[in-house]
């Protein structure tokens, strides 16, 4: 395991839904950047339900649900999309709402 997948713990405070969508993001872009560096996805309708669980089985992760799975396609749309605009270095911000809760 790489120092990239083994973050430092938490800060201690947060909410526990803080908690577990953070770890859900982590999840979702180690999953996103397996299948892109193995050539396994080139398109969010590549990465099956089955590949992304394959996938996750393969890096040592639990099996994710079908919440993280789609995370896993929208991640990919949102890494694959050109980029429209300006380089001027600008930092994007995602808010993932899940049902009626924010996930920040």
């Amino acid at each position: 395991m790489s120092r990239a997948e083994a973050p430092a713990p938490m800060p201690t405070g947060w909410p526990p839904a803080r908690y577990q969508a953070v770890r859900r993001a982590m999840k979702v872009f180690r999953l996103a950047d397996h299948l892109l560096r193995h050539g396994l996805a080139y398109t969010p309708a590549d990465a099956t339900d089955e590949l992304i669980r394959t996938a996750a089985q393969q890096t040592g992760q639990n099996t994710p649900s079908e919440t993280t799975c789609a995370l896993v396609r929208a991640s990919l749309a949102l890494l694959l999309s050109p980029i429209k605009g300006d380089a001027s270095g600008r930092v994007m911000r995602i808010d993932i709402t899940i049902g009626d809760h924010p996930t920040a």
